[in-house]
């Protein structure tokens, strides 16, 4: 059964900023850590002196505005306004911030609004719903509840794709995929909604001053996104803008492992992002690519060259070297760059809003080839062939 994306929803994070404020931000969240740790006076020389070096530091290593331009946060006070609290961190209680229970609350609450959001009260569900996220977990799940509350649980039934990074796309569109090819619905009602939460921000550590973390944290942001799988043939009828599955691929570096790991604290959660990830990626690039433009019966040599493409900006090195590695001109990257630049990385939230922006672009011809690709935890390669139809 051939298969189309379509109907994609965006919805914003509660509270944005530009990249110079949340910097500034994250700066004063770092020195009131460390004060808090060594209890130095927050107007003493201790305090500032540390302001000033970690602040330096972060300009130097960090994501700048030159490269992320705006990011959005679903807590409620992340730009220092009043920062000795920081919102949900409670700073003045542990250098850390809360721990991983009340972080868990939190994201429970504002995922019931995000479904609420997507899923009015005058609205249905797919029969099959897919919740994507990595950042936050719950039982029963925000999408279990608005299956409920709206009494639609012998109509509607819920899958969760947890914990898989910023690739979770792909594998969740296999999934739907899989769904749509057992239903004994009517063709019209064969649809897959697909939901990714990400709270990113959730996870911020400020007594963690590595340069490792601070990337991480100048890096990641929220976001919110909604769409679709149908059989091709149905969305054609329903859609003007619809993204069809041509194949998908995934593969995991052999002795990898260890370059991204996404682990519980008791903080929170604790990412790490090895040197050589965009060593690894580069090795193993054009032998994925060829194996998954296989997969969809056509030549890779034709394909590869006239596609545009979706890359996943786990950070602007990543589009840059993938770019440069390809031969790719700024045309054929420039959405992942846009969607960098305007929100962040949103983890797997991210590749999905570069599809949304593509099949929303009336320069792209249908009929244009894009190869989507997205990389996490394994260390794994996961991608896809599409076509804007």
């Amino acid at each position: 059964m051939k298969t189309s994306l379509v109907n994609f929803q965006v919805i914003r994070p509660a509270h944005s900023a530009d990249q110079e404020t949340v910097l500034e931000w994250v700066a004063r969240a770092h020195s009131h850590a460390e004060a808090l740790k060594n209890k130095w006076d927050l107007e003493g020389k201790d305090f500032n002196h540390f302001y000033e070096e970690i602040k330096a530091k972060l300009l130097q290593v960090g994501v700048g505005p030159d490269k992320i331009k705006r990011r959005g946060m679903q807590s409620t006070d992340f730009t220092h306004k009043n920062w000795k609290e920081m919102g949900i961190f409670k700073l003045e209680e542990a250098e850390e911030g809360l721990g991983l229970k009340t972080r868990k609350e939190f994201f429970d609450k504002e995922v019931d609004g995000v479904f609420n959001a997507f899923y009015p009260e005058d609205a249905g569900v797919a029969p099959h719903l897919i919740h994507v996220t990595c950042t936050g977990y719950a039982a029963p799940s925000g999408a279990q509840r608005i299956v409920s509350r709206k009494n639609l649980g012998k109509k509607a039934t819920v899958t969760h794709a947890y914990h898989m990074g910023c690739y979770a796309a792909f594998p969740s569109i296999r999934m739907a995929a899989g769904f749509l090819s057992i239903s004994h619905l009517t063709p019209k009602e064969n649809v897959v909604d697909i939901v990714h939460t990400e709270m990113c921000s959730l996870h911020f550590n400020p007594i963690l001053h590595s340069t490792e973390q601070l990337v991480v944290q100048t890096l990641f942001a929220d976001g919110f996104i909604k769409y679709s799988l149908m059989p091709s043939d149905i969305a054609r009828e329903s859609f003007d803008e619809i993204l069809d599955v041509l194949a998908l691929h995934e593969e995991i570096i052999p002795d990898s492992s260890h370059s991204m790991t996404w682990k519980l604290e008791n903080w929170g959660m604790r990412m790490t992002i090895a040197k050589e990830v965009p060593v690894l990626i580069k090795r193993n690039l054009h032998s994925f690519i060829h194996a998954l433009i296989e997969k969809s019966g056509l030549d890779p040599e034709v394909v590869g060259k006239d596609a545009l493409y979706a890359i996943h900006p786990g950070g602007p090195k990543i589009v840059q070297q993938i770019a440069e590695i390809l031969n790719l001109d700024r045309d054929h990257v420039r959405h992942s760059q846009s969607v960098l630049e305007e929100f962040g990385n949103m983890s797997s939230g991210t590749i999905p809003h570069v599809w949304d922006r593509i099949l929303k672009d009336p320069q792209i011809k249908k009929g244009t080839w894009i190869i989507g690709l997205a990389f996490g935890p394994g260390l794994s390669i996961s991608g896809g062939l599409f076509q804007k139809g």
